[in-house]
């Protein structure tokens, strides 16, 4: 189930099951754990919520198996699994939850597909996703949000400040509550206000980045790089996101070499579409040699950094020069 449907069954009631919470969406997973524990009587939750960090087998067993207090529920919410243990000797415990009991394993990132525990998970129902919100999730929670601050956002300004912001939930909600402060209760948001107190997120000011050098700006690229640079930006983080990124779009050219079409090609790739679909677009602009020496060269400045061969912002500088960025695609 996704990160929704998960939060429609925490106002249900959860039944008493083993629930895997997983997913690069880390805000949402934290917000889903917290209303959980809210749930649940304030002068009871010592005796009725355990969170354990990395428990053995053994001890995630006995909180599983000691019985609420003056409650028909007790909550046992587990951060990870102990390092060094395989995750067979957890599957009786994770196999028989009382009838008492909620467990929730709580994983950071998305665990892979072919995971026992997520296996597991997935026959009872009770994998949820959280993954990345869309663009279109993330523009309806700022017009909710800001109206119930009592501020206006129209959905066609969320869109442009989603668009400045990015769509990682714990930046937006950041970026959000500052924006509300600054127009004051009553207001409505406007682009100009957001020009004024919104910064860009560093991930959608490098997107920025390579959309000039894409499409042939390579003077307007620079500038840009320097100012992300001048900023305390390291530039083997800007390397690593941009390598990150031609990876994708590489993904998407083999899309386009097999002859798919945008739709089909966006729906075989992992992450977030709205991000997807522009790289399916910057495609077009690049071969498939192109974006697999793009991702080497990029690869390498770390190397570049340690050799003492370049300093790490002029071989980074040098990468994207020096590669012929045309303006008709390919």
């Amino acid at each position: 189930m996704n990160h929704s449907d998960f939060f429609k069954l925490i106002k249900q009631g959860l039944p008493s099951r083993a629930f895997v919470l997983h997913g690069d969406e880390e805000y949402v997973k934290e917000r889903a754990i917290n209303e959980i524990v809210n749930s649940v009587d304030e002068d009871l939750r010592p005796f009725n919520v355990t969170e354990l960090e990395k428990p053995t087998p053994q001890v995630l067993s006995e909180a599983c198996m000691t019985l609420p207090l003056f409650s028909d529920k007790r909550f046992v919410i587990c951060y990870e699994l102990a390092d060094g243990i395989e995750v067979p000797k957890y599957m009786e415990c994770l196999s028989n939850i009382p009838d008492e009991t909620v467990l929730l394993l709580v994983f950071k990132g998305k665990l892979a597909a072919n995971s026992a525990i997520l296996k597991l998970a997935a026959k009872n129902g009770s994998d949820v996703l959280f993954d990345t919100l869309s663009q279109e999730e993330c523009i309806r929670w700022c017009v909710k949000h800001t109206g119930e601050a009592g501020v206006l956002m129209t959905a066609d300004v969320a869109r442009i400040f989603v668009g400045t912001v990015g769509t990682d939930m714990a930046n937006l909600v950041s970026e959000t509550d500052k924006l509300i402060d600054y127009v004051g209760s009553g207001s409505t948001v406007s682009a100009q206000d957001i020009s004024v107190c919104t910064r860009a997120a560093l991930d959608v000011r490098i997107f920025d980045m390579l959309d000039m050098f894409t499409y042939g700006k390579e003077g307007d690229g620079i500038v840009a790089l320097h100012s992300l640079i001048d900023e305390g930006n390291e530039p083997m983080s800007i390397a690593a996101f941009l390598a990150g990124r031609f990876k994708i779009i590489l993904e998407a050219r083999r899309g386009i070499d097999a002859k798919l079409n945008k739709r089909d090609t966006v729906a075989r790739m992992d992450g977030n579409r709205y991000a997807n679909e522009k790289a399916f677009d910057a495609a077009r602009m690049f071969t498939q040699g192109e974006l697999l020496n793009l991702i080497s060269e990029l690869s390498d400045t770390s190397y570049m950094r340690i050799s003492g061969t370049f300093k790490e912002e002029k071989y980074l500088e040098m990468v994207l020069l020096k590669h012929n960025w045309r303006k008709n695609p390919v």
